[in-house]
Parts: C-alpha cells; sequence; structure tokens
C-alpha cells in the first residue's frame, strides 16, 4: 500500500481515488492515449496493459512492460515490485 501511493512510484496519480482511476486519457508509451482504467477487480483480469504484454501482475512492472511512462518502479528492488503488485491485486 505504501509504495502504491509513493509519490515517487506515482501509481496513485492515475490510479487513485474511490474508483482507483483518474478518468483521463493518457498516453502511457504507446504512442496513443488511452483511458485510465479502473483497477478495481485488476487481480482477475489478465493479460495486464493495453497491449497484453504482462499474464502476471509482477510482470506488468517489466521495464519492457510499461517502463518509466506508466509510473516508476526502475528503482524498487525485486521484492518491492512483488510487494507492490500484491497489493495492486487486491484491489
Amino acid at each position: 500500500r505504501a509504495l502504491y501511493y509513493d509519490a515517487k512510484v506515482a501509481c496513485a496519480v492515475c490510479h487513485g481515488g474511490e474508483r482507483y482511476t483518474n478518468n483521463a486519457s493518457t498516453d502511457v508509451g504507446t504512442g496513443k492515449a488511452f483511458q485510465v482504467p479502473s483497477l478495481l477487480g485488476v487481480g482477475f483480469r489478465a493479460p495486464y496493459m493495453h497491449q497484453g504484454c504482462a499474464d502476471t501482475m509482477l510482470k506488468r512492472f517489466d521495464p519492457a512492460c510499461g517502463g518509466k511512462t506508466h509510473g516508476n518502479v526502475s528503482h524498487l528492488t525485486p521484492g518491492q515490485k512483488a510487494d507492490l503488485a500484491a497489493f495492486v491485486e487486491t484491489l
């Protein structure tokens, strides 16, 4: 939870509020703007990301599947990424 709301990681900037979305359209490194989806129930909606690059939530935090343009997890340890993935799956 703490990592999700950490300003440096920046998940909650777009996936915040009661519905875990700001309902904005944003380019997250794909070259196209997509509407920010709610993360409620996201643990049941694999594959993840607009192009389906991750079949698990943990793989979503791989640099090849979002990178710095979709939050910033580059400074997190593997354990922190696992913790963040586990939290997001509970939403």
